[in-house]
C-alpha cells in the first residue's frame, strides 16, 4: 500500500479512485478509456489524453502491471461494511460521552478516546463484535472464567486487508481472543526484536571490556500505527456515512447486550494487551520476556 499516497496530505491510501481516509479529500480517479490513474481535477486523462470520464465502477484493467492494485481490486469486490473501518473514521461519535450519563458503548467499556490506546482498543473490539454478530466467530467465557474462548464458525469471505480479516485468520489457528489479538498485532506491525552489539568499554590501562548487547525494536511499524493504518485503509463498499454509523452502532449494542460480562472482559483484555505494546515501544527489552 505504500506505493499509493494522497496528493493532498501525502499519507498512504488503499484505493486511489476514492476519497482519502485521512483528509477526506477526493484523490486520483480511473480513466474509463485507458483504465489508468489520472488527476480528477483535469478535463483530460494525463495518460491517454482522452476527455476525462471517470470509471465509477472502478474495475481496474491494468492489473498485470500492478500486482498490489490487483489485490486491492479483489478486496473491493469482496468489501463489506466492516465495523473497524467505520469506527476509525468516526471516533468522536463512537466514543461520545457528555459527562452526564449519556455515553456510547465504546465509551462505557473503554473510557473516553483520550489516546491512541483507547482508539485502537475500540477498533479491535468493534472487529470482534462484527465477526460474532455476522456469524464468523464465537467468543465465549472459558470454563475457568479467566479467558475468552475463540471459535471460528465459518471462513472469512470479506476483504483481507482489514482488522476483521486479520482476526478471522488468527481464529483459524488459536483458541483464545487474547492469542488472536496478540498474534494479529504482531503480524500487522512485523514484530521483531534484535540485539545490537554495544561498543566495548575501555579501562584506564587500555583494556577493553565487552558490554552486553542491547535489544532494539526492529518492527516495521508500531502496534498503534499498524492498527490505525489497516483500519483506515480498509476498502469499503459505497455507503451512506450516517446510515453506516447507525448500523454499526446497532451491531455493537447487540454484541454487548448479548453478554455484558463477555464484552467487559474483552475490553479489559484488549486494553491490557495494548498497554504491553505501549511499554514495549518504550523498552524493547520486554519483548524478550514473551
Amino acid at each position: 500500500m505504500d506505493d499509493f499516497t494522497c496528493r493532498h496530505c501525502g499519507r498512504p491510501i488503499a484505493v486511489p479512485a476514492s476519497n482519502c481516509p485521512w483528509c477526506r479529500q477526493p484523490i486520483m480517479v480511473i480513466c474509463a478509456n485507458c483504465k489508468a490513474y489520472t488527476d480528477d481535477q483535469k478535463p483530460y486523462c494525463e495518460q491517454c489524453g482522452a476527455p476525462l470520464q471517470p470509471d465509477r465502477m472502478e474495475r481496474i484493467a491494468l492489473l498485470a502491471h500492478h500486482p498490489e492494485v490487483a489485490r486491492l481490486a479483489q478486496d473491493r469486490e469482496r468489501a463489506q461494511l466492516v465495523a473497524s473501518a467505520v469506527v476509525i473514521a468516526n471516533l468522536g461519535g463512537f466514543f461520545y460521552d457528555d459527562g452526564r450519563g449519556h455515553r456510547t458503548v465504546l465509551a462505557e467499556l473503554l473510557g473516553s478516546v483520550r489516546d491512541r490506546k483507547v482508539s485502537a482498543a475500540g477498533v479491535i473490539f468493534a472487529a470482534y463484535g462484527y465477526l460474532c454478530q455476522k456469524g464468523y466467530c464465537s467468543v465465549q467465557l472459558s470454563d475457568d472464567g479467566e479467558h475468552l474462548a475463540l471459535t471460528r464458525l465459518r471462513p472469512w469471505d470479506g476483504q483481507r486487508e482489514s482488522i476483521e480479516g486479520a482476526l478471522a485468520e488468527q481464529a483459524a489457528r488459536v483458541l483464545t481472543t487474547r492469542e488472536a489479538t496478540d498474534g494479529m498485532i504482531r503480524e500487522l506491525m512485523g514484530f521483531r526484536v534484535t540485539m545490537v552489539r554495544a561498543a566495548p568499554l575501555r579501562g584506564p590501562l587500555g583494556v577493553s571490556f565487552a558490554r552486553r548487547p542491547k535489544p532494539r525494536d526492529a518492527s516495521e511499524r508500531s502496534a498503534f500505527t499498524a492498527i490505525d493504518q489497516v483500519a483506515r485503509l480498509t476498502v469499503l463498499p459505497e455507503h451512506d456515512r450516517q446510515e453506516a454509523c447507525r448500523a454499526t452502532y446497532r451491531l455493537l449494542v447487540e454484541f454487548m447486550e448479548a453478554d455484558r460480562e463477555r464484552a467487559r472482559l474483552l475490553a479489559l483484555e484488549t486494553l491490557r494487551l495494548l498497554d504491553w505494546f505501549e511499554r514495549y515501544e518504550r523498552d524493547p527489552a520486554i519483548g524478550l520476556e514473551r
